[in-house]
């Protein structure tokens, strides 16, 4: 063979290796399929790649060329676009489809924020079944957090439009927002990221640059940073809870005994019998009553219901809870706030008697079944079973308080890092903030800190004119709750302040609907009207 040939072959072979073993340009998730980038503003397009590797874009006819950094970092700028699409981006061999370009939202804040359509559909059903339009879009960011600085990018997620069986999934503030822009404001494309946690502090949205002026909050960040300490405590912590689920179950003679306590079979005569909404069932000596309890009821079924499938409802219950009907489990919630709606398959209901048994696990305050809350069996014919009233009552297992885990999510800056630093290069119509629940302790506070956060994610998104709409608590507590009340109404006066304060930001009133007994009201509908009304009387200048 000749020698010169095969040096040469050789090369060829080693240089379409080394081109191989090379990262690929990149892009980031929120740059997939179906995204909308917002209109009349330069559009950046950016990603990852070799170092020194061209890149080359093409958008709706506009093109880009640029070259990877040598922090394996691109990014491009493209000219202002109009409202319009679908359209394919190119970018070296990579192919993005159906990108719309309209206005885009950022949406932030904690559960409330978060809440899914499907959480209000009690109210909404119909209209989101029938409610069609592929033109409106939401991309929700994954729940990370991060220390050690801004990420550049989220972990795998994907853009979702409002179509039935997907609108479900939306958030369902943002849903009905999105709706009202899209019908009063020419029929333009929105967009929605979607980045929110429940149960989040304020705090932890803010990057570390922005808490010069909180060294408290810093000093915090910098004990919990370190990787070695979160990890042993994280081992331990679970290690903890783990031992308590599994000390509880060993224990518990409802699930140990000779006949579960969930059969229908099982004799309960001797168990105290309780109202449903009386919490003295989860107390004793005055003190709480953790662990395991077991409440059981039988109901009477018409012979004309006779195996037919239905819905049963719970209310919320504090703190989990599993459920069976004639022995067969049905669901179970691990945390109080979602309410208990489980679905009865047909067969399992029959005529006559039928056992309704609850097993709540209570792992810190007194266990109870939220009032004014629907307990009922409904069949699909409207028809329904009360189970309010009389139930028989046992203890299972007495236990100390759950042993606490470290929320190390709400540590300051570490949601900033991992997910609003990843969206820096996206230009936004506007930002959403709905947020507040968790902060109610430092609610004279807060309001500086809102400043700080609008400002900081201004520098972010280099706008200083950036848009914020921030949400007014909604209306929570009983009337009796004076003092919880009163609490709330000065949060409320803090977000209100903070928005008067800062320049292009404004305060949506939401604290004359809601529902006393539920943190998460269902109606998501009027405030997302409200915010819209009042995004389109202050378009970003």
């Amino acid at each position: 063979m000749n020698i010169k040939f095969l040096k040469a072959a050789l090369l060829v072979v080693a240089a379409m290796c080394c081109k191989s073993a090379l990262p690929e340009v990149r892009l980031p998730a929120v740059l997939s399929d179906g995204a909308v980038l917002q209109r009349n503003c330069p559009i950046v397009i950016w990603g990852t790649g070799a170092p020194g590797e061209p890149v080359e874009i093409v958008f709706n006819k506009k093109k880009a060329k640029t070259n990877v950094l040598a922090d394996s970092t691109w990014s491009a700028q493209l000219p202002p676009m109009k409202a319009g699409g679908p359209y394919k981006l190119r970018v070296n061999d990579l192919e993005v489809d159906d990108i719309l370009i309209g206005d885009l939202y950022l949406c932030s804040g904690q559960s409330n924020m978060e809440l899914m359509v499907s959480r209000t559909m009690d109210f909404f059903k119909d209209e989101v079944g029938s409610y069609n339009n592929p033109k409106i879009r939401e991309f929700k960011v994954p729940k990370e957090y991060a220390f050690h600085g801004g990420r550049n990018d989220v972990s795998t997620s994907e853009w979702k439009k409002a179509v039935p069986g997907t609108s479900e999934r939306f958030g369902a503030l943002v849903y009905f927002m999105a709706k009202e822009l899209y019908e009063k404001n020419g029929h333009v494309p929105v967009g929605i990221v979607n980045s929110s946690w429940g149960g989040t502090k304020i705090e932890a949205w803010i990057s570390e640059n922005a808490l010069s002026d909180y060294p408290v909050r810093l000093h915090k960040l910098r004990i919990s940073e370190d990787d070695e300490y979160r990890s042993a405590l994280g081992r331990g912590e679970r290690r903890a809870q783990s031992l308590w689920y599994r000390t509880m179950d060993f224990d518990d003679p409802g699930y140990n005994g000779p006949v579960n306590w969930n059969r229908p079979e099982f004799d309960d005569s001797d168990w105290i019998e309780t109202d449903l909404m009386d919490s003295k069932w989860g107390i004793r000596d005055g003190k709480a009553l953790n662990g395991s309890h077991w409440l059981r009821k039988t109901v009477s079924v018409a012979d004309e219901k006779d195996g037919k499938g239905a819905e049963l409802r719970l209310g919320c219950i504090v703190d989990a809870d599993s459920v069976w009907v004639n022995g067969k489990f049905v669901g179970n919630t691990t945390y109080q706030y979602p309410p208990r709606i489980y679905r009865i398959p047909s067969g399992v209901l029959h005529k006559g008697g039928n056992l309704v048994c609850i097993r709540v696990v209570s792992n810190g305050g007194a266990p109870h079944f939220v009032p004014d809350k629907p307990h009922k069996i409904i069949y699909d014919d409207g028809s329904e079973i009360s189970l309010e009233g009389k139930w028989r009552h046992k203890v299972g297992a007495m236990m100390p308080p759950t042993p606490s885990v470290t929320d190390f999510f709400q540590t300051p800056s570490v949601l900033y890092n991992s997910m609003i630093h990843p969206l820096a290069h996206l230009p936004f119509r506007g930002v959403v903030w709905y947020q507040g629940e968790s902060d109610v302790d430092i609610r004279f506070e807060y309001a500086s800190l809102l400043k700080s956060l609008i400002s900081d994610w201004r520098a972010t998104f280099s706008d200083d004119g950036l848009p914020f709409y921030i949400v007014e608590l909604a209306d929570f507590l009983h009337e009796s709750n004076v003092n919880g009340r009163k609490s709330w109404q000065e949060m409320r006066e803090s977000q209100r302040r903070a928005a008067d304060e800062s320049p292009s930001a404004w305060w949506v009133r939401n604290g004359d609907i809601g529902e006393w007994n539920d943190i998460h009201p269902r109606d998501k509908k009027t405030p997302g009207i409200r915010v819209a009304t009042k995004i389109l009387e202050h378009p970003h200048k």
